[in-house]
């Protein structure tokens, strides 16, 4: 049975505990803020170019760019996955993990080769120790910059280009609100826009000519969507985190009224039991 002492000394030690939860809290907090503002104006620059892309593509003819052509046999195909570098954001990492882990199993036998290309440690953790092909990693992100995501666009071009992978998804997590995310799994190259009605379309007028405008622009759009799904996916763990650290210093606090409790009953049967052995001993000593 655990003394009056050890209880006081574990109750200490979660007050400890949720000091640290309350504080990781505020701080994720302040970061979701903050990833929310960078996350809307990129939203609105990435909506944007969505909508100048399809208007142009909706032109084009067939074939006119590599990376607007999809293949018509499809034998291997590399799922670009975004997670975290850091735990204690609930179920963030695994959920993304898993999805990507459910995806290889399940098409391993449609495909010839199913490689994954990780952003993010514990995505990498999670796919190494279940021994799939991981054709690139990147880790210790600490924020999306623009040479980052030009250079994670230049090697999934080139890897689509050379016929190393003949389609490309890109697996992330989508923020919706601070409460709610979901992870999404698009396909990424080649880029696939919808069209939508003949009512969107415009006649442009191209300088120098179309072809070079759309090979500037197609790869412009596909860094523009990597740079959205990290700031996405960085977004949601943020808003994970903060939920998960508001849960754990609840969770600290109901422990410490409950061994509280617990405490103040031991130390009151302690009373009784000294008060007893005083009165027993006085009766003693009066029979004697």
């Amino acid at each position: 049975m655990a003394t009056l002492r050890d209880i006081k000394r574990k109750i200490g030690s979660i007050n400890s505990t949720q000091t640290i939860t309350r504080t990781m809290k505020m701080v994720s907090a302040s970061k979701l803020r903050r990833a929310q503002e960078e996350l809307d104006k990129t939203k609105a620059y990435a909506t944007k170019l969505e909508e100048l892309v399809r208007r142009v593509v909706q032109k084009l003819p067939a074939g006119v760019h590599p990376l607007l052509t999809p293949r018509e046999e499809v034998k291997k195909v590399l799922v670009v996955t975004i997670s975290s570098d850091r735990g204690l954001c609930g179920a963030f990492n695994t959920n993304i993990s898993l999805a990507t882990e459910n995806f290889i199993i399940q098409n391993r036998d449609k495909y010839e080769r199913i490689g994954a290309y990780l952003i993010g440690k514990k995505a990498k953790e999670y796919l190494q120790r279940r021994k799939f092909d991981i054709v690139r990693d990147w880790t210790d992100i600490k924020k999306p910059d623009q040479d980052l995501v030009g250079t994670i666009a230049s090697e999934l071009i080139s890897l689509y280009l050379d016929g190393e992978f003949d389609r490309i998804y890109l697996s992330y997590t989508h923020f919706y609100s601070p409460v709610k995310q979901i992870v999404m799994f698009d396909e990424f190259i080649p880029v696939h826009i919808d069209k939508g009605s003949n009512e969107e379309s415009s006649d442009y007028i191209y300088e120098p000519d179309v072809g070079t405008i759309v090979k500037a622009l197609i790869p412009k759009y596909i860094s523009t969507k990597i740079y959205y799904a990290l700031f996405e996916s960085l977004t949601s763990e943020y808003a994970v985190r903060m939920a998960a650290m508001d849960n754990a210093t609840s969770n600290c606090g109901e422990i410490v009224r409950h061994l509280t409790l617990v405490y103040n009953k031991r130390r009151q049967e302690s009373i009784t039991n000294e008060m007893m052995d005083i009165v027993g001993g006085a009766e003693a000593l009066r029979g004697t």
